[in-house]
C-alpha cells in the first residue's frame, strides 16, 4: 500500500490528466472518414448542438453543423467569408468596391460550375452527390413497384437545380420525377388521370378518374416501406414527409473524399406523360424530346392535376450559355444573403422570400427580350447587370405573378416582404455596378 503522500498526489493527477488526454483526442479522419454512426443515432434521437472538431492537422471546421441542419435550413460553407460579404451588404457604412467580386468569389467555390463538369463531369462533386442519390432512387422505385404495382415507372427524370446545374452553397438538394407507367391522360377531361394497367389489385382506380390526394398518400406509404428494403452504404437515415406533388426523403449522405457528410433532401414527385408538344423556345431549334407531364395540383385538388414542363425548364438552362446559369445561382445567393439580413449564423433558411421558381420565372422573361446567343454573348462581367434586368420583371406593383407557359396560372403570390427583397437588391446591386 502506497502511504507517501506526495506519490498519492502524483498518482491522483496522472489519472486526471490520461482521462484528459482520452476525453481530448483528436479525431482520426484518416482511418474511417465516412464513419457516421454515432452521429446518425444522435441525429434520430434529436438534433445536435453545433460542436467543433479539431482534425488531425490542426484546422476548427464545424463538422456536425451539416448533421446538425434542420430541415429548413442548410449549413452554409467557409462561414467567415459569408460574415464579411453579409456585413458588407448589409452595413451602410461599408465600402461595396470589391463586393462583387467578393461574391463572384465565393460563388467560384461553392456553386455548381457547369463549365468545369462539362469537361470533366467524372470529377465533379457536385454530379457524384447526384449520382449517388439517382442509384438509390432507380432501387427504391424497383421495390416501390414490386410493393404496389401502381407506382411502375416509365422513367425516372431529374429536374430542378441539380440537373439544371445552378445549385448554390452545397450538393444537398436534387428533384426527381417519376413518370407512372400504367396512367394516361383522361380522353374526358385533360386535368385528369386514369389507370390504364390491369393489375387486379389494383382495378379500382380503373372506374375513374384518379384522386391525386389519395394516389399521394399511397405513395408516400410504398415510399416508407421501401426504404426498409434499400440497403446502401452511402444514403442512410431516410425520413419521409409528404409534399404536393409527391415526397421529401432526408437522407444523411456519408461523403465521398474530398466531401464532408451531409445531410440532403430529396423532392420525389409523380407525374404522367401525355401526347402532347411543349411550346417553342426561340432559342431552342429542337425541343420535341421534352416531355409534357401531368403532376397533381395539390393535396386537396380532388382529381384535378396540372400541365408542366419540367424538362423544358432544365433544357432551357442547360442549352443556354453557361453565362444564363451564371446569372441565376447569382440572383439565388443574392436573395438568401438578404433574406439573412438578421441572421449571422451559419445555418440560414432554404427558402428565401424570393423562391428560385420566382427567379427562374423572371430569368425567362428577361431572356425572352434579351437573350439570343447568335447575336450577342452574355459576358461574365456584366452579370451584375442582368440581374437588375431579371428583377426588373418581378411584378412590383401586382399581387400576384403568373407562369412563363401559363399565363392564366397563379405561381405566386406577391407578398410585401418580396417586393421589398426585389426593390432593396435593385437598389444594393446599382451601388455596386454603378
Amino acid at each position: 500500500m502506497l502511504r507517501n503522500p506526495s506519490v498519492l498526489v502524483m498518482l491522483a493527477i496522472s489519472v486526471v490528466l490520461l482521462a484528459f488526454l482520452i476525453e481530448a483526442k483528436p479525431v482520426d479522419t484518416s482511418s474511417n472518414p465516412c464513419h457516421t454512426t454515432n452521429v446518425e443515432k444522435k441525429w434520430n434521437e434529436g438534433p445536435l448542438k453545433h460542436k467543433r472538431v479539431i482534425i488531425t492537422n490542426g484546422t476548427e471546421v464545424l463538422n456536425l453543423c451539416n448533421f446538425n441542419t434542420t430541415e429548413k435550413n442548410i449549413c452554409l460553407p467557409d462561414f467567415e467569408e459569408w460574415k464579411s460579404i453579409h456585413a458588407a451588404w448589409h452595413c451602410q457604412g461599408k465600402s461595396v468596391i470589391t463586393l462583387g467580386q467578393s461574391i463572384f468569389h465565393y460563388l467560384d467555390k461553392h456553386s455548381h460550375s457547369r463549365e468545369q463538369c462539362d469537361k470533366s463531369p467524372s470529377t465533379c462533386n457536385w454530379c457524384r452527390v447526384g449520382k449517388d442519390v439517382e442509384d438509390y432512387l432507380n432501387l427504391l422505385m424497383d421495390n416501390v413497384a414490386e410493393l404496389c404495382p401502381l407506382f411502375t415507372t416509365d422513367q425516372l427524370v431529374q429536374t430542378g437545380s441539380s440537373a439544371e446545374k445552378t445549385n448554390i452553397f452545397r450538393a444537398s438538394e436534387f428533384d426527381h420525377l417519376a413518370i407512372l407507367k400504367h396512367f394516361s391522360q383522361s380522353p374526358s377531361d385533360p386535368n385528369e388521370i386514369i389507370y390504364t394497367g390491369s393489375d387486379p389489385v389494383t382495378l379500382k382506380y380503373a372506374n375513374g378518374p384518379v384522386n391525386a390526394s389519395e394516389l399521394l398518400n399511397l405513395f408516400r406509404k410504398c415510399i416508407t416501406e421501401a426504404v426498409e428494403l434499400v440497403q446502401n452504404d452511402v444514403l442512410s437515415s431516410p425520413k419521409i414527409i409528404l409534399g404536393r406533388t409527391g415526397v421529401t426523403i432526408y437522407f444523411i449522405h456519408g461523403g465521398r473524399y474530398p466531401l464532408e457528410p451531409m445531410k440532403i433532401s430529396v423532392d420525389l414527385s409523380i407525374g404522367v406523360k401525355i401526347a402532347q408538344q411543349p411550346p417553342v423556345i426561340w432559342f431552342m431549334k429542337n425541343n420535341s424530346n421534352n416531355d409534357v407531364i401531368l403532376v397533381p395540383q395539390r393535396p386537396d385538388a380532388g382529381s384535378q392535376w396540372r400541365l408542366t414542363y419540367p424538362t423544358l425548364e432544365r433544357d432551357m438552362l442547360l442549352r443556354a450559355d453557361a453565362s444564363v446559369g451564371r446569372v441565376y445561382q447569382l440572383l439565388k445567393f443574392l436573395a438568401a444573403l438578404h433574406h439573412s439580413k438578421d441572421n449571422i449564423e451559419r445555418e440560414i433558411p432554404r427558402k428565401s422570400s424570393l423562391t428560385s421558381y420566382v427567379l427562374k420565372t423572371c430569368l425567362f422573361s428577361y431572356m425572352r427580350r434579351n437573350y439570343r446567343p447568335e447575336e450577342a454573348t452574355w459576358y461574365a462581367k456584366d452579370a451584375l447587370h442582368h440581374a437588375v434586368g431579371v428583377l426588373g420583371h418581378f411584378p412590383l406593383n401586382a399581387t400576384e405573378m403568373t407562369s412563363f407557359f401559363f399565363k392564366d396560372r397563379v405561381e405566386f403570390n406577391i407578398t410585401l416582404e418580396s417586393k421589398q427583397a426585389a426593390t432593396e437588391i435593385i437598389a444594393m446591386l446599382n451601388r455596386i455596378n454603378p
